[in-house]
């Protein structure tokens, strides 16, 4: 265990305290290192990380080197926090986390030093502000890396995450020279609020004036807001439904490019798009030549971690972090989409969350599966398994409870044929726990 993770375990009885008191006064202290490249922050409900993974490698596929944070991680912190386009840099840690996937991520040399330097600004401003909780201490590491990253030079541009909404999550301490809102549902709702125009307008906070709002909302409530909040503060919205130029020809024909591969009604091609789209704003923004369009098509063709991620071929083993019926009925779309493609049975291995929507998840996916294999992760937040199986059943005739975790998946191996499909989902503490190196 790395001293940054011993120092993590301690902050998770803080729990998520918004405000921005203390990852702001953390960034002073360091000499504010998030202004020293530009930013393109990225929120919405689902979708985001793939949205961040994609608008990533296709600045490095135009040789840039970028800073990349997201949330969560699959299997250690390191992951949290990465630089493509700097060569491949292995973890050092000989687990799951040091393959290819995530051979770009801090290692844990370079980590604990970073935390060493960071420690005296984090017991500065727990003495002023009271203590910062864990994802702001990591979104500080984050942001304070990417100024250094380079033999102590930043990266070239950072793609941030949003953790949880927008106005209050950590990363809206920083100055997004574009911000990008995937799109709303309803999710976390005991803190963003109970409408799609409550959450939509939390959201929107990570807007600056004068700079573009890139998002693919379609949802007219959820477009009036945005509009609304962009004139308010001199915004420019680029919307896939109702886009606004100013008169700004060469503008329109970035977007235009950058949209126009966008062609079928997969998520994560829309996720592609939308990371297209925010590139060509970002290359608008820094007057940066716009990249050929051959580099378009580069994202789709590479696995994002957790996503609809393909684990084994026959059968299809897949694995996907949707952990809220928005996201479940994503995965729908694309297990209906998939199953077309082949004569076998869907076999679904749910572990869902206690404080999520459990039941409205099974609803959209269990109706899809020939047999379903409820479990459980170890998360303490974690559904019990006789809990998610009772929900199953009303669905689907074929239940079975197997715990741990990879019993289950061990479970679904057994029953499955070669045409058959096993989808593991239903929060990213599950599919963690899924051996990937079994399937290497």
């Amino acid at each position: 265990m790395t001293r940054l993770e011993q120092y993590l375990a301690q902050l998770q009885r803080f729990g998520i305290r918004p405000g921005l008191e203390r990852i702001a006064a953390l960034l002073s202290s360091a000499g504010e290192p998030q202004q020293q490249y530009p930013v393109v922050l990225v929120g919405g409900t689902n979708g985001k990380g793939s949205t961040c993974e994609f608008l990533a490698r296709m600045l490095a596929a135009d040789g840039r080197h970028v800073g990349l944070y997201t949330s969560p991680h699959l299997y250690r912190w390191n992951e949290r926090i990465r630089v493509l386009g700097n060569g491949k840099r292995e973890t050092g840690n000989g687990d799951a986390s040091s393959l290819p996937l995530f051979a770009d991520a801090i290692a844990d040399k370079e980590l604990d030093a970073l935390f060493d330097d960071a420690l005296p600004h984090l017991e500065a401003v727990a003495s002023q502000h009271g203590q910062p909780t864990e994802f702001e201490t990591l979104t500080f590491l984050g942001l304070w890396y990417f100024a250094r990253a380079l033999n102590g030079k930043p990266v070239d541009a950072a793609v941030v995450e949003v953790g949880l909404g927008g106005r209050w999550d950590a990363t809206n301490a920083t100055n997004p020279t574009v911000s990008v809102i995937t799109h709303v549902a309803l999710d976390h709702c005991d803190r963003l609020g109970n409408t799609l125009q409550a959450i939509a307008a939390d959201k929107t906070e990570i807007a600056r004036p004068g700079r573009v709002l890139v998002t693919a909302e379609t949802k007219p409530q959820v477009l009036q807001i945005f509009r609304a909040h962009c004139d308010s503060i001199g915004a420019r919205l680029w919307s896939f439904r109702a886009p606004d130029w100013s008169n700004d020809a060469a503008a329109l024909r970035r977007f235009l490019n950058a949209q126009a591969e966008l062609n079928s009604g997969d998520f994560q091609e829309l996720n592609a798009a939308t990371a297209r789209v925010a590139k060509a704003a970002l290359e608008d923004a820094m007057r940066w030549p716009p990249s050929p369009i051959t580099h378009h098509s580069l994202p789709i063709a590479q696995a994002v971690p957790g996503r609809v991620e393909v684990l084994r071929e026959n059968p299809l083993v897949l694995i996907d972090g949707a952990n809220n019926p928005d996201g479940a009925a994503h995965l729908q779309t694309h297990l209906q989409s998939v199953l077309k493609t082949r004569s076998g049975h869907l076999i679904l291995v749910p572990g869902i969350l206690a404080d999520k929507d459990f039941a409205a998840m099974i609803g959209i996916l269990a109706p899809l599966a020939h047999t379903v294999i409820a479990t459980q992760s170890d998360s303490p937040r974690a559904a019990g398994a006789e809990i998610v199986a009772a929900e199953a059943r009303r669905h689907c005739s074929i239940v079975e409870i197997v715990t741990p975790m990879q019993a289950a998946v061990e479970r679904a191996l057994q029953l499955a044929a070669p045409d058959d499909v096993i989808c593991v989902t239903g929060s990213f503490y599950t599919i963690a726990e899924v051996d990937r190196a079994a399937f290497h």
